[in-house]
C-alpha cells in the first residue's frame, strides 16, 4: 500500500513540475500563481499545498533536485583518470536534453540564487576539490571556468538548432578536462 502512495506522489509532483514548466514558457515566473499551476496540472489546491508552500517552493525543489542530480553525476569524476570524464559528460548532456524544457525555463528566471548560479557553484566546487592547497587565484580561475562552461551549456540548451549533442559532448569533455586538471591551476 505504501508503494502505491509513493507512486501517486511521484505522479502528482511530475504533473506539477510539467505544469510549472509549461507556464514558465508562456509568462514571467513572477506572475505565475498557485491557481495557474493547479489549473494547468488539473489537480486541487490542497494537493499542491500538501507538497509545496508556494510556486517559489515548487521551483526551488525542482532546482534542488536537478542540482543534486548533477552533483551525483560528477561525483564519479577522478581528475587523474581522463577516461571517467567522457561518460560523465555524455550522461550530463543526455540529462540536459531529456529535461530541455524545464532547464530552459529555469535558466530564464533571473534570481540571485537561481538555477544558473547553483550550477556554477557545483562546477566551481568540483574544480576547487581537485586543488589541495588553493590560492586566491585558484578561486578566481574556478569561477571563470565554471561560468564559461555553464554559459556554453546554456547556449546549447536554449538554441533552437544547437550543434549536435555528440559534438557538444566532445567539446565539453575537452574543456572540462582543463577544469578538472590540477595542472590547469595557476601553478604552471
Amino acid at each position: 500500500m505504501v508503494k502505491q502512495e509513493d507512486k501517486r506522489i511521484r505522479r502528482t509532483k511530475k504533473l506539477l513540475r510539467q505544469a510549472l514548466t509549461q507556464l514558465m514558457q508562456q509568462k514571467d515566473f513572477q506572475s505565475i500563481t498557485v491557481t495557474d499551476v493547479v489549473r494547468e496540472a488539473d489537480i486541487n489546491r490542497g494537493t499542491f499545498y500538501a507538497h509545496y508552500r508556494d510556486v517559489y517552493d515548487l521551483r526551488g525543489q525542482i532546482e534542488s533536485e536537478m542540482v543534486a542530480d548533477f552533483r551525483s553525476m560528477i561525483a564519479g569524476l577522478r581528475p587523474s583518470e581522463a577516461a571517467t570524464l567522457q561518460p560523465v559528460v555524455a550522461r550530463a548532456m543526455d540529462y540536459l536534453e531529456e529535461n530541455r524544457e524545464i532547464v530552459t525555463a529555469l535558466i530564464r528566471v533571473s534570481a540571485a540564487e537561481g538555477f544558473r548560479q547553483k550550477m556554477i557553484s557545483v562546477l566551481e566546487e568540483c574544480r576547487l576539490d581537485v586543488i589541495p592547497h588553493r590560492s586566491m587565484e585558484d578561486i578566481y580561475i574556478a569561477r571563470f571556468l565554471a561560468t564559461g562552461i555553464i554559459g556554453m551549456l546554456e547556449k546549447w540548451i536554449t538554441e533552437p538548432q544547437p550543434i549536435p549533442k555528440r559534438e557538444m559532448t566532445a567539446l565539453m569533455t575537452q574543456i572540462l578536462s582543463l577544469l578538472l586538471s590540477p595542472i590547469g591551476s595557476h601553478s604552471n
